[in-house]
C-alpha cells in the first residue's frame, strides 16, 4: 500500500468522479506538433473516447448523408489526375491512388508529385501517374472504378482498415516479387505476416507502427516506483512483467485525491485524481488482441460468429480494472477536461497507456517528462497491436509487374519515408528516422529500441483485420466498448454473448462476404 503525502502531489487538480459529462469530439492527430512528426494513418485516425457511432475508418464517407437524405446524396470529389510527364513512348503505364489512407493532405501532394516525376525521368520501363482523392471520398471512388472495371493500379499509402474494405480485390505480390527478385526474407518475418490476409501477401512492409506502454515518469518518481521494463524478459522490480504484476502496479499508480493509491483500504474511488492506466485509441478488439490475436467469426466458417476466450478474458478484466479496481477510466473520466477530453495520457495525469508510435504527433514530446516501456505477457505472450502503411496492387491491374516495379522502389525509398514519416519496416533504414524523433523530444531521452522490440510482436490476427460486413460489425464492436466504458454493474459475460449474437447475425446478412474480386 502507498499513501503519497499531499505536498507530492504537485500540479493536481481535484475534480470528482461525477464529471462533467462532455460531447465527443475527434481528436485532431497533429494539431500543433512539429511538421516532422509522425502522423496518424488516416484511416485510424484517433476517435473520442467514447466511440457510439461507426468512426471515419469504418465508415466510406458520404454514406451517412445518403443514409439521412437519399434524395440528395452527397457528391462524390473527382480524383485529381496528374503525372505523366516526359514518359518514354513504349513504358507501361501505371497510375497510382492516393486517398484510402494517408497521403492526401495539401502539404503532402507536391511531395508525392516531385517524387513520380523523379521516378519517370529515372527509369524508361513506367510511366506513372497519380490521382489523388480526398481520404472522405476515397472508398466510394474506388468502389466506382472498380465496378467499372477502371481500377487504379497501385493504391497507397493503405492499412489495415482501408484494405479491409476491399477484401478480395487485392493481387497477391508473392508470385510477383519472386518474378522480380525481390528478397521478402530481408524483412521480420512478424511484418510479413501483419500484411497477409487469409495466408495470402497483399502489401511490402513499408511503414510500422507498434504499440507499447507510454510512461509518466514524473508520476512514476512521485510514487516512488520503478520505471517499467524496456527489454522483453526484464523482471520488475524483482517479478516476472506479466499482466499480474502491470495490474498491481496500475492500481499503485491510480490516487485519490487525499493520496491513497487504489490498493489501500481507505482509497476514494469517487474521488480519483490520476489513473494508473489507459487503453488509448483502440478498438474492442485492439483490448482483446493484448491477451492474444484473434478473430471474431470461425475461419473455416466465417458467416459464424465466435468471439475468442482471449478476447473474452481481456474484456473481462478491462471491465473490472474500471467499475471494481478503478485504476482505468470510465467514460465520464476520460472526457474530462483533467483528462485531456479524450487525450488522456497527454493530460499528466495518467502513468501507463498503451498506444501506437504515431501517438507522438499527439502530445507535448518536448515538455512532459515521459519513456516507452514494453508491454506485459500475458499467459506467457506478448502480442503488440500494430498499425501499418503498405502500398498494394489491385487484382484487376493489367499492369501488375509494371506496378510491383513501382512499389519495389518506394517501399525502401527514404524520402518516401521522409513524405509519410513512418518508421521504416527495414531495420537498417530506422536510424535517421529516430534521430529526427531526437530532436523533437528533446530534453527527454526516449528509449526507442522498446519500439523496435514490440514490432516483433505484432498481432496476427490484426485487431483490424477483415470480418464480414465489417462496416456494420465494427460499430457494433465500438457500442461494446463504450457499454464496457460507461455501464457500471454488468454481467459481463452475457454482454459478450450478446455481441456474439449480433456479429451472428451480421454475418450472416446477405453481402456480408464479397462475392467476386
Amino acid at each position: 500500500m502507498l499513501t503519497r503525502p499531499l505536498a507530492l502531489k504537485r500540479r493536481r487538480s481535484l475534480f470528482p468522479t461525477l464529471f462533467l459529462s462532455l460531447s465527443v469530439a475527434a481528436i485532431s492527430a497533429c494539431g500543433t506538433t512539429p511538421a516532422a512528426a509522425p502522423t496518424a494513418p488516416a484511416a485510424e485516425t484517433p476517435a473520442a473516447a467514447e466511440p457510439t457511432a461507426a468512426t471515419a475508418a469504418e465508415a466510406p464517407a458520404g454514406e451517412a448523408a445518403a443514409t439521412a437524405d437519399a434524395s440528395a446524396p452527397t457528391p462524390t470529389p473527382a480524383p485529381v489526375v496528374s503525372g505523366g510527364e516526359g514518359c518514354a513512348p513504349s513504358a507501361t503505364p501505371v497510375n497510382w491512388f492516393i486517398g484510402l489512407g494517408s497521403g492526401a493532405d495539401a502539404p503532402v501532394i507536391p511531395l508525392e508529385e516531385a517524387w513520380v516525376e523523379k521516378f519517370n525521368k529515372t527509369q524508361t520501363d513506367v510511366c506513372l501517374t497519380i490521382q489523388i482523392v480526398q481520404t472522405t471520398g476515397a472508398a466510394d471512388v474506388l468502389r466506382a472504378q472498380i465496378a467499372a472495371g477502371t481500377v487504379p493500379d497501385i493504391v497507397g499509402p493503405v492499412g489495415t482498415v482501408g484494405r479491409a474494405q476491399f477484401k478480395g480485390a487485392w493481387a497477391d505480390l508473392t508470385p510477383l516479387a519472386e518474378k522480380a527478385g525481390f528478397d521478402l526474407s530481408t524483412y521480420d518475418k512478424a511484418l510479413v505476416d501483419f500484411l497477409k490476409d487469409d495466408n495470402m501477401l497483399v502489401g511490402i512492409p513499408f511503414g510500422v507502427y507498434p504499440s507499447f506502454l507510454y510512461y509518466n515518469k514524473d508520476l512514476f518518481d512521485e510514487a516512488r516506483l520503478p520505471y517499467p521494463p524496456h527489454k522483453v524478459g526484464e523482471q520488475y522490480d524483482g517479478k516476472e512483467w506479466n499482466n499480474d504484476t502491470f495490474t498491481e502496479l496500475a492500481k499503485k499508480l491510480t490516487v485519490d485525491k487525499n493520496g491513497n493509491d487504489a490498493t489501500s483500504a481507505d482509497f476514494d474511488a469517487q474521488n480519483i485524481t490520476q489513473y494508473g492506466f489507459f487503453q488509448q485509441f483502440t478498438s474492442a478488439q485492439g483490448i482483446g488482441n493484448r491477451f492474444g490475436a484473434g478473430l471474431a467469426y470461425d475461419p473455416a466458417s466465417p458467416t459464424t460468429a465466435k468471439i475468442p476466450d482471449s478476447w473474452r478474458k481481456a474484456w473481462t478484466w478491462y471491465y473490472n480494472g474500471i467499475w471494481k479496481d478503478h485504476f482505468m477510466p470510465t467514460t465520464d473520466a476520460q472526457n474530462s477536461e483533467v483528462l485531456g477530453s479524450g487525450n488522456g495520457f497527454a493530460s499528466d495525469h495518467i502513468a501507463m497507456a498503451q498506444t501506437h508510435l504515431w501517438y507522438t504527433c499527439c502530445f507535448e514530446v518536448s515538455k512532459l517528462n515521459w519513456d516507452i516501456a514494453v508491454l506485459p505477457s500475458v499467459d506467457g505472450k506478448i502480442t503488440s497491436n500494430m498499425h501499418g502503411d503498405t502500398f498494394a496492387i489491385m487484382e484487376q491491374s493489367k499492369n501488375k509487374d509494371a506496378a510491383f516495379k513501382v512499389i519495389s522502389k518506394m517501399v525502401v525509398d527514404p524520402e518516401v519515408y521522409k513524405i509519410y514519416n513512418v518508421l521504416p519496416a527495414k531495420v537498417e533504414d530506422r536510424a535517421s528516422f529516430f534521430a529526427d524523433m531526437d530532436k523533437r523530444v528533446a530534453p527527454n531521452k526516449v528509449d526507442w529500441s522498446v519500439a523496435e522490440e514490440m514490432a516483433k510482436y505484432a498481432d496476427v490476427p490484426n485487431h483490424e483485420a477483415w470480418m464480414p460486413n465489417v462496416l456494420k460489425a465494427n460499430d457494433a464492436f465500438s457500442r461494446f466498448r463504450a457499454l464496457m466504458d460507461q455501464t457500471p454493474d454488468l454481467d459481463i459475460n452475457a454482454e459478450i454473448d450478446k455481441l456474439q449474437a449480433e456479429l451472428d447475425t451480421l454475418f450472416k446478412e446477405p453481402g456480408a462476404i464479397p462475392a467476386t474480386k
